[in-house]
Formats: structure tokens, sequence, C-alpha cells
């Protein structure tokens, strides 16, 4: 899997299990996702956007692993801890590098209108 494609199913899914968990909890009295906060937003750290909706940050800190060997292709991929993503394989001659990224996506989840 590429990075741009972990990035996008990741936020992809995200936004729909916290969709999906508002209805779950809607339905025995309990909301997840709402965008009604009150009280000391700026003391309590929270960024509002201009319609009062909360601002969430997704923080992502992915390790990229590039392997070349002689009878394997090669590639970038993705590894959560020890599952990998990507282009893998057991090879004699291998070559490989690792690189780690750190970053944060603003996002407003699914929720009641403020």
């Amino acid at each position: 899997m590429n990075l741009q494609e972990f990035i996008k199913t990741a936020l992809a899914e995200i936004v729909a299990g916290v969709a999906e968990a508002r209805t779950e909890g809607n339905k025995h009295g309990a909301t997840i996702g709402s965008n009604r906060v009150y009280g000391h937003l700026k003391e309590a750290g929270i960024i509002t956007d201009n319609n009062g909706r909360p601002v969430t940050t997704v923080e992502f800190d992915i390790a990229l692993a590039e392997a070349n060997a002689t009878d394997t292709k090669g590639g970038i991929g993705v590894f959560l801890g020890s599952v990998g993503l990507g282009s893998q394989g057991a090879s004699h001659g291998e070559s490989s590098s690792n690189s780690r990224i750190k970053f944060s996506v603003p996002i407003i989840f699914p929720g009641e209108a403020g």
C-alpha cells in the first residue's frame, strides 16, 4: 500500500467509524461526535472552525521502509507496528532503508449541528 492510499483510507475509515458510533450511541441515549461544545473553549485548548464546530487533530507517525532485493520487487511500504503493508520479501542480497514521518491532519468529525 502506498502512503497516499494509506492516509486516504485511514482518514475515511476514522470518519466513517465516528459516524457509525454516533448512530449506535443515539440508540442508547449517548452523544458521540457532537458539535455542541460549551464552556471555556480557549482554556480547554479546543479549536473551532468558523461555524463553531470543534476541530480534532488526527496524528500520524508512519514508518516507511524501502527494500530492494535480487528476487523481489523493490518499493516503499507503510508499516504499522509489526504488520507491513506494501512490497516485502525475503531474499539474499537485500538492502533496505527506513524513514519515519510524523504529521497531523485537522478534521471536523460528523456530529450534531451546533
